[in-house]
């Protein structure tokens, strides 16, 4: 016959019992170069507002110049007496069309590059900022 086993000792060390939900990693702050350069969502949504912005400004700049180049011509059409002027001796549709059009390009590009360069800095502030932090 086989001998029945001793009852087991009760253990005399403690046991914590806890929520699986608390052995969930706790929320670790990153900053926004880190979130970029781990492409998570956050990283995401940062990059395409930075696309966006960029993409706004040379939609905006093109549209404009569209628009003038389509326009003065039509202008010139519908407008008789602008066909005819002359500032020193150079048809006035030259000079409009000529050095007009290329001073508003060169305006434009100004424009353009000045936004541009500024949203960039934005948002390498707001990636790198200079106050310190890691």
């Amino acid at each position: 016959m086989t001998e029945p086993t001793p009852p087991a000792e009760p253990s005399t060390g403690r046991v914590r019992i806890t929520s699986p939900l608390s052995t969930a990693s706790t929320h670790v702050r990153r900053t926004v170069g880190q979130e970029i350069d781990e492409a998570t969502g956050v990283g995401e949504v940062y990059m395409q507002s930075l696309i966006r912005s960029q993409l706004r400004a040379a939609a905006t700049v093109a549209i404009t110049l569209l628009l003038t180049v389509v326009s003065l011509p039509l202008v010139f059409l519908w407008v008789p007496g602008l066909n005819d002027g002359r500032v020193l001796g150079i048809p006035l549709p030259w000079l409009v069309l000529g050095g007009g059009v290329h001073a508003g390009v060169i305006v434009l590009g100004w424009l353009y590059v000045r936004h541009v360069e500024r949203a960039e800095r934005l948002f390498t502030h707001l990636v790198e900022p200079s106050d310190g932090r890691p």
